[in-house]
């Protein structure tokens, strides 16, 4: 059964109309089986253990992006494609979406995919007892805020099911973003038959779950150095996925993943030293990738000292740690050339205007706050050490234990100790399925945001003042004001564009959090491995048509 209609350009979804009916083509381009080759099993690296395969405890999906499908798909252009939803209508308020489910998508255990398996998974990953660390991704579909804030049971969520295929979505006002959102996997489907089957064990194990992707994972063979996934036999496109297995293997280092690259057995690697980068960038083999992501340091203002507490509230304290910053050495020194010096919060080529000419993040109005002026900055910290009544004073740093995010928080201590009288402790911490996961432990955290849908909201919205990912606990009632009207805009207009810099200008004038550079993973990836989709937003990769070339 073939699937028809169009990808959604959401820049003109039902552009001037009352209410419209939308459809699509989830269509694959031709295969090239003519030249693949017999064995098509690719193996990619990893450094870190599968833990989990329940959507709704995932920070980051990774890998476990190709088992999953839902409403929306994002396609390669960027912008969300329908794939599970058949078509969706909008009433003329742009309130109400209700979609039409095809009906032959199948779970991989054989259970038809149908309208109340959305359902489910949607309030399940609002219910107190899940509560998923990206929930707040639901804000504005109906009462998602009040059941956040613990004022109403998950199941007043504004989803139904009226019927097996029909599942209609209710808002709290219009969402120009709403099909981007939706193309990320915290809103797939889950089965609730399996879930309420296993209970406990729901998605610990393979065996314990089930899959609406091109891929599931296998349950034989899978330990905490490697685990893989297959296609999905029942997965509706299943004649356009070609790789005969996906195996990930998990490592400690990164000498031993070189070695097993070198040797045939990775067919991707990345690239950690600047040095490797250099000499790697002419080879067929190398390709470097920007992902809408930013690196950011989040100030704690409420913490145990009093002392650094008045020093970090000052506007003119976060000012002259901005100032300092010399971003091009920083993401030099740990990323390597390709990374881009922040412009703002909004990654580069997350979002352009109506026309498509303007990138947001270019647009953003407060970059001189970003600029690195160090003979300013010392000033601006001078002054902020006499208003907090300090002269020698030490911060705390905090890391993610890993070898990029360490080689950047020893470059940021680098610089900062610039500033006079400043000393700074470093202190690594382990990765958590739940980085929002209580207040944080130290003066300065060293993080990093993902966009997970194609709009500027995606990053700006992380830090009002209710949301999870604010964990510096940075507040402005204006901000949230300007990021509130922008989050009720029937579409995406010249108006919503001026509210979202509005809201950015406040954000880098304050400096609530301070961005560092925009990275770009750099990687060596087998030339004959062709038909991956490397997408710049949401998840990273998708290997639904990928196969090898002889």
């Amino acid at each position: 059964m073939k699937r028809w209609g169009l990808v959604i350009c959401l820049g003109l979804l039902c552009l001037g109309l009352t209410s419209c009916s939308i459809s699509q083509r989830a269509d694959s381009t031709s295969d090239s089986q003519g030249v693949m080759t017999k064995k098509q099993v690719v193996t990619l690296a990893t450094s870190r253990p599968l833990t989990t395969l329940d959507t709704d405890k995932m920070t980051e999906f990774g890998r476990l992006n190709n088992t999953i499908e839902g409403l929306y798909t994002t396609a390669d252009n960027g912008q969300a494609a329908l794939a599970l939803a058949q078509k969706v209508k909008i009433n003329a308020s742009k309130t109400t979406y209700t979609f039409t489910l095809w009906k032959d998508s199948y779970w991989s255990n054989g259970d038809r995919i149908t309208a109340k398996d959305f359902v489910y998974s949607w309030q399940r990953a609002l219910a107190p007892q899940t509560k998923a660390p990206n929930a707040d991704l639901f804000t504005g579909i109906h009462n998602a805020r009040k059941i956040l804030a613990g004022k109403l049971p998950a199941s007043e969520l504004g989803v139904s099911a009226p019927g097996k295929f029909k599942l209609v979505v209710h808002l709290d006002h219009p969402m120009a973003e709403l099909p981007q959102r939706l193309a990320y996997p915290l809103f797939g489907p889950q089965n609730q038959r399996i879930a309420e089957k296993y209970g406990k064990k729901y998605a610990t194990k393979p065996q314990y779950q089930v899959y609406a992707g091109p891929f599931m994972v296998a349950a034989q063979g899978n330990t905490k150095t490697h685990w893989h996934m297959v296609p999905n036999p029942r997965y509706w496109d299943k004649q356009h996925v070609y790789l005969q297995r996906i195996n990930v293997d998990v490592y400690n280092n990164t000498a031993s993943m070189w070695q097993d690259y070198r040797k045939g057995r990775l067919d991707e690697v990345r690239l950690v030293s600047t040095q490797n980068i250099k000499s790697y960038q002419k080879q067929t083999a190398y390709t470097a990738r920007p992902y809408s992501k930013m690196v950011i340091l989040n100030y704690r203002q409420q913490g145990p000292n009093p002392s650094i507490n008045q020093l970090l509230q000052q506007r003119l304290a976060r000012l002259a740690i901005s100032h300092i910053l010399n971003r091009k050495k920083l993401g030099q020194a740990s990323y390597g050339v390709t990374s881009l010096p922040a412009q703002g919060v909004v990654p580069a080529g997350l979002s352009r205007g109506q026309k498509g000419t303007a990138d947001f993040a270019a647009a953003q109005p407060k970059q001189k706050t970003l600029a690195y002026q160090p003979r300013l900055a010392k000033q601006e910290w001078q002054t902020a050490r006499r208003r907090a009544d300090v002269k020698n004073i030490t911060l705390s740093l905090s890391y993610l234990n890993a070898p990029y995010s360490l080689k950047v928080a020893k470059e940021l201590r680098r610089q900062l100790t610039q500033l006079p009288g400043l000393t700074i402790k470093l202190k690594s911490r382990e990765w958590a399925v739940n980085q929002s996961d209580g207040p944080t432990n130290t003066d300065l955290t060293l993080a990093t945001q993902h966009a997970q849908y194609a709009d500027p909201l995606a990053m700006l919205a992380l830090f009002t003042s209710s949301n999870m990912a604010n964990t510096g606990h940075w507040s402005s009632a204006a901000y949230d004001k300007l990021i509130a009207q922008a989050s009720n805009a029937p579409s995406f207009n010249n108006r919503r564009w001026r509210t979202l810099l509005a809201a950015e200008s406040r954000l880098m004038q304050d400096q609530g959090v301070t961005p560092l550079f925009q990275p770009a993973s750099t990687y060596l990836v087998n030339p004959k491995l062709n038909g991956v989709q490397y997408n710049t937003v949401g998840t990273q990769s998708n290997f639904k048509e990928a196969y090898f070339v002889k």
